[in-house]
């Protein structure tokens, strides 16, 4: 019989005091904040207050204009007029007045009601911590449980229960067993690169459980060796099962239970930690669930795709001594996926090609010590002493000491790999982790390429090393530019370089170390700025390559994620204009230049 046995690994207790109104508040902010940086509606910023009008409603909130037009709102002084006074602004109004379609508001207030139940649950039943600044990285995806500071459905998980929170949500640090499944072996692609299943399998799972998956589909079919495993979320099975029950009829697919390691959700929830062998591999499973802007299914054709990326990565990365110096790339070195021949074959499969399939990431724990590793986004988060998570940090090396050490082991090798090898990644602070000595930055590890990864082919420095896609999966052959991975304009790969690590992350550190240690934000943008002229003068990549992706644009567009979900349409994008803070660093820089080679030229001191 197999383990179907779930451990709860952090005591549900009423630890926490229920502050209801809190949350709500803070979801009304942030879905004020992306209605005013996205510019859904027009509005006046006047003495400290922004003016504007939703429908027929006028509203008025305090805050500023920060960094990169992000919009930083003060949540006690939100307000909306109505019957002659200014009064509290209630959430299902506010969304009613949006430009929107009405089933595309349906759906938006209940992706802000269940990020409101599921931030009340959190607060009724988990234990918080008096500080989360000595946990291992595990526990860190765990206790982290803030969520997106941008998006207002930052908790949404729309399809978990309570209880699904409760048992697959990272917050709750429960453990439990993958679900396996058994399918045709000619209805699957695999990518173990030169392994066979079946050395894989053994690798993977050790011969106990591989045994025990074995015996159990040897009870069920006469033709166990026609079947190749795969793990499924359990969450997944019980949503899909009633979609497999034909293929399950058909005997075309066997359901052989829970088995295996133990494992607890990340902070991107689909992602499982191994907690019972910490150095295998993170498994990356389809859901079936809404959470911020996307369903959490996994695309088909990127599945297999992955391994081949990583590859791609890792070639240029052993060839490049400034990136092994200063970064660590998490391979996803397998995966298998329903296979593209098959899709359209039956209909079971044609619903199911983006619901099954598994990603396997190797472990951080092979490349540095949990204890001294965090995610990125620990950097922003604030503790129950009401200071920042890295206080310590600051007091001990300076804001300016640390943040230019932090930069030029985090940013910098990113804009590397874009500028010298002209492959840009999705590195918000979800998708990166930090290795540090007591604070001091030591290397930044990426992750989660086989979504993230674009380039433009005439921009790559080797184009010679680049996948051939064609031959990957039939979907690529005659697909279009901007569809995929290739993009046809390197201000594509500026744009996911400046959003996901300037516009959605690192603006956030630069406003939190304002409010708590007066580094103001100008100053933060200089030593961005700095960073990158450093970087120019450094020689490592050629100015022409330099000049192709202006990074110091004063104005430059940006993704508009509240914008897309109003319209209601997954496919396309929106964009909106957004000013550069570089471009008046630079500005500010040359003109001191300029003003010291006139005191110089004037042969007379002058205060620069």
């Amino acid at each position: 019989m197999l383990n179907r046995i779930e451990h709860t690994n952090v005591p549900l207790k009423n630890a926490r005091e229920n502050q209801p109104n809190l949350v709500i508040n803070r979801v009304v902010r942030q879905l004020l904040e992306a209605i005013l940086f996205e510019k859904v509606c027009q509005y006046q910023h006047l003495d400290g207050y922004f003016y504007f009008m939703l429908g027929h409603t006028q509203y008025k909130t305090k805050g500023k204009i920060t960094g990169f037009s992000r919009i930083r709102l003060d949540a006690s002084q939100m307000h909306a007029y109505k019957n002659s006074k200014w009064q509290a602004i209630q959430l299902a109004e506010l969304v009613a007045n949006l430009p929107a379609k009405q089933h595309v508001k349906n759906k938006l207030i209940t992706e802000l009601n269940q990020t409101i139940a599921l931030c009340n649950w959190n607060n009724q039943f988990l234990s918080q911590l008096s500080s989360r600044r000595d946990l291992s990285y595990a526990e860190l995806e765990s206790a982290i449980d803030e969520g997106h500071p941008y998006h207002p459905c930052f908790k949404a998980r729309t399809g978990f229960s309570d209880s699904d929170h409760k048992n697959y949500g990272p917050e709750a640090a429960n453990h439990f067993q993958l679900h396996w499944i058994a399918l045709h072996s000619s209805l699957l692609k695999f990518c173990f690169q030169s392994t066979s299943e079946k050395t894989f399998w053994q690798q993977e799972l050790g011969e106990t459980y591989v045994s025990q998956l074995n015996d159990k589909l040897a009870e069920l079919t006469t033709e166990p060796t026609l079947f190749s495993f795969l793990p499924i979320h359990p969450w997944q099975w019980v949503n899909l099962q009633q979609t497999l029950a034909a293929a399950i009829d058909n005997q075309q697919l066997y359901y052989l239970g829970a088995a295996g390691d133990f494992y607890q959700a990340s902070i991107s929830v689909r992602t499982l930690i191994n907690v019972s062998r910490p150095n295998k591999a993170n498994i990356k499973l389809p859901l079936n669930m809404v959470n911020t802007s996307s369903v959490r299914s996994i695309e088909n054709h990127s599945i297999c795709t992955a391994p081949v990326l990583s590859n791609w990565l890792n070639q240029l990365y052993e060839s490049d001594t400034f990136l092994q110096k200063n970064m660590v790339f998490l391979s996803e070195y397998a995966g298998i996926s329903i296979a593209s021949e098959n899709i359209n074959s039956q209909p079971w499969l044609t619903k199911l090609a983006d619901q099954l399939g598994v990603i396997f990431r190797l472990s951080v724990n092979n490349y540095s010590n949990p204890k001294q590793t965090i995610p990125f986004v620990a950097l922003t988060v604030i503790e129950q002493d009401n200071k920042p998570f890295i206080d310590s940090w600051i007091q001990t090396h300076g804001c300016k000491k640390w943040l230019q050490r932090l930069l030029n082991i985090s940013m910098i090798p990113v804009w590397h790999l874009l500028v010298k090898h002209g492959i840009a990644l999705e590195a918000h602070a979800q998708n990166m982790l930090i290795e540090h000595q007591q604070g001091w930055p030591k290397k930044v590890i990426l992750r989660d390429f086989h979504e993230s990864l674009e380039y433009v082919h005439s921009y790559l420095e080797k184009p010679q090393l680049a996948p051939e896609f064609n031959k990957l999966n039939p979907c690529y052959q005659k697909s279009k530019p901007n569809q995929y991975y290739w993009m046809s304009d390197v201000e594509a790969l500026r744009e996911l370089f400046v959003d996901t690590l300037l516009v959605f992350n690192l603006s956030d550190l630069a406003v939190l170390l304002e409010s708590y240690y007066q580094f103001s934000e100008q100053d933060f943008w200089q030593v961005v700025y700095q960073a990158f002229k450093d970087y120019e003068n450094a020689a490592l990549t050629s100015p022409a390559r330099l000049q192709q992706i202006n990074i110091f644009e004063p104005s430059i567009q940006t993704e508009s994620l509240l914008n897309k979900k109003l319209n209601g349409s997954a496919s396309r994008e929106f964009h909106h204009d957004i000013q550069n803070p570089l471009a008046r660093a630079s500005s500010q820089t040359n003109h001191k230049k300029r003003s010291l080679i006139a005191a110089i030229t004037q042969d007379k001191p002058e205060k620069v």
